[in-house]
């Protein structure tokens, strides 16, 4: 009975190990490793810390500065405080002291945002009254002067600048803590290629009112029936009208807004000098 029993766990080892030998025995007899186990997981490999990445660092060139022509067709317009403080009393028109006086502050701020100034030397408003001519025909006066000017050099950008004869509550506005004097831009369309000119102003008092919301209050677009029409914007498609404040603003508040003003022009015309 015991062998019988031998016999019968001996037939169920063999059974057992049967598909194991039937595997390992022709590996054996040819060499060859039974296959490893295949990693089917994607496998993250860590960055090589020590290899430099050496990366083209671009030659950053100096830019040009801007060329500006700076001028004042009323060249007499006044600012009240201003000068009220010289001469005791308001006007809104003054041979003396007027809205030239403040060439030296826009030229300033210009200069320190890479700019290149001249100011047209030419009184215009003087040289009317030497003339008799009337005060509608500004701009047809001092037309041969300007553009001679801009013949002989070539400029990125003409600045007119004006005072406006709105009050103080329009012309001005607060920002942190700050007194400004706000400004608009002023596009005559009666040339055919004004839309140059208004792009470019566009541009301006977007840029102005980034820097300080709503201290531009806009382009305004202006026909002969609204004034003169053209402003003598035709004789280069980067000409700007600006009015600067009004009749009540103070000098610092226009020193302030004139530091705003020329950080907007850099940017604005940084990548449309002249050629």
């Amino acid at each position: 009975m015991r062998k019988t029993m031998q016999k019968v766990m001996s037939f169920y080892l063999f059974l057992f190990l049967l598909p194991i030998l039937l595997i390992k025995l022709p590996m054996l007899a040819f060499g060859v490793d039974a296959p490893k186990q295949v990693e089917t997981q994607p496998v993250a490999y860590a960055a090589n810390v020590t290899k430099e990445i050496t990366k083209e660092i671009p030659v950053v060139e100096e830019t040009s500065p801007l060329n500006v022509l700076l001028l004042f067709t009323h060249s007499h317009e006044a600012y009240h405080p201003i000068v009220k403080g010289v001469i005791g009393v308001n006007t809104n028109y003054d041979p003396s002291t007027n809205v030239t006086d403040i060439s030296d502050l826009v030229t300033h701020h210009l200069q320190l945002n890479n700019a290149q100034v001249d100011v047209l030397p030419y009184d215009n408003m003087k040289e009317m009254k030497v003339t008799n001519r009337p005060f509608y025909q500004a701009y047809a006066a001092i037309r041969p002067i300007l553009q001679q000017q801009i013949n002989a050099k070539s400029y990125d950008l003409v600045l007119d600048i004006h005072r406006d004869s709105a009050n103080h509550k329009v012309t001005s506005l607060k920002s942190n803590n700050e007194s400004f004097a706000r400004i608009a831009l002023v596009v005559g369309t009666e040339h055919a290629n004004y839309k140059l000119n208004e792009a470019y102003a566009k541009a301006l008092s977007v840029e102005v009112n980034r820097l300080v919301p709503n201290m531009s209050r806009g382009v305004m677009k202006k026909t002969k029936d609204d004034g003169n029409g053209i402003y003598n914007q035709d004789l280069s498609p980067k000409s700007i009208l600006i009015e600067l404040g009004g009749i009540e603003n103070t000098e610092e508040e226009i020193n302030r807004t004139l530091a705003v003003i020329a950080k907007a022009i850099s940017i604005v015309f940084e990548n449309n000098t002249a050629t």
